[in-house]
C-alpha cells in the first residue's frame, strides 16, 4: 500500500509530506480534549515510549562508554589486517602481472625477429625466383634463336648437298683432267729434283781435276 501511494505520489508530481514529529515530543491532550480518556492515555502511551527510547539511548551509551573503545580497537585491528592482506594480495597480483607482461613482451620480441626473418627469406625467395625467371626467360630465348639458326643451317646444307648433287654428273671429266694434271706435275718435280744432282756432279769433277793436277806439277 505505501508504494502504491508513493507511485501514485509520484505519478501525480505531489511532494512528499513532512516529517511526523509529533511522536518524538511529550504534548498533553489539546483544552478540548482535557476530559477525554483515550487522549489521556494515547499521550501516556507516547510518554512510555519516549521513556523507553531514552532508557534505551543510555543503555547504548553506557554500553559504548564500557566496551566501545576495546570494541573500536578490535575493528581497527581487524580493519588493518584486512589492509595488510589486501595490500600483500596486490603486490603478488602486481608482481604477476608484471612477470606477465614481461613474458608476452620477450615473446612478442621473439615472434618479430622470427616474423621479420622469415619476411627476409620470403623476400630472398621472391627475389631469388624473379632472377630464376628471368634467366629461365632468356635461355628459353637463346634456345629460340639457336633453334632458329640450327634450322636455317640445315636448310643451306640441304641446298648445298641438293646443288652439289646436281654438278656431280657434269663436272666428273673435269675432275678426272685435274687429277691428271697433278699428277703429271708430280712426276715433273720428281725428274727436276733428279737431274740437279747429276748437274752439280761435274762440276764438282772440274774442281777435284785442277787440284789433282796441282799435286802432279809439284811432284814433277
Amino acid at each position: 500500500c505505501c508504494c502504491c501511494c508513493c507511485c501514485c505520489r509520484v505519478r501525480a508530481t505531489q511532494p512528499m509530506p513532512p516529517l511526523d514529529v509529533t511522536r518524538y515530543r511529550l504534548d498533553a491532550p489539546p483544552q478540548h480534549k482535557a476530559n477525554d480518556y483515550s487522549a489521556w492515555l494515547a499521550a501516556s502511551s507516547n510518554a512510555h515510549a519516549q521513556l523507553e527510547h531514552q532508557l534505551n539511548r543510555i543503555t547504548n551509551l553506557e554500553l559504548l562508554l564500557k566496551y566501545g573503545a576495546n570494541a573500536w580497537r578490535a575493528q581497527v585491528a581487524f580493519d588493518e589486517g584486512l589492509l595488510r592482506q589486501s595490500e600483500l594480495t596486490l603486490q603478488g597480483l602486481r608482481k604477476s602481472i608484471d612477470q606477465l607482461n614481461r613474458e608476452r613482451k620477450l615473446q612478442q620480441q621473439a615472434a618479430g625477429a622470427e616474423l621479420r626473418g622469415l619476411e627476409d627469406q620470403y623476400y630472398s625467395a621472391l627475389r631469388k625466383n624473379l632472377e630464376i625467371s628471368a634467366a629461365c626467360q632468356s635461355i628459353e630465348e637463346e634456345v629460340d634463336l639457336l633453334q632458329a639458326k640450327i634450322g636455317r643451317i640445315e636448310k643451306q646444307q640441304q641446298q648445298q648437298e641438293q646443288k652439289a648433287g646436281e654438278q656431280q654428273p657434269e663436272g666428273g671429266g673435269s675432275g678426272d683432267a685435274a687429277a691428271a694434271e697433278a699428277a703429271a706435275d708430280g712426276t715433273a718435280e720428281q725428274q727436276q729434283q733428279e737431274q740437279q744432282p747429276s748437274e752439280e756432279q761435274p762440276a764438282e769433277q772440274q774442281q777435284e781435276q785442277p787440284a789433282e793436277q796441282q799435286q802432279d806439277d809439284k811432284e814433277q
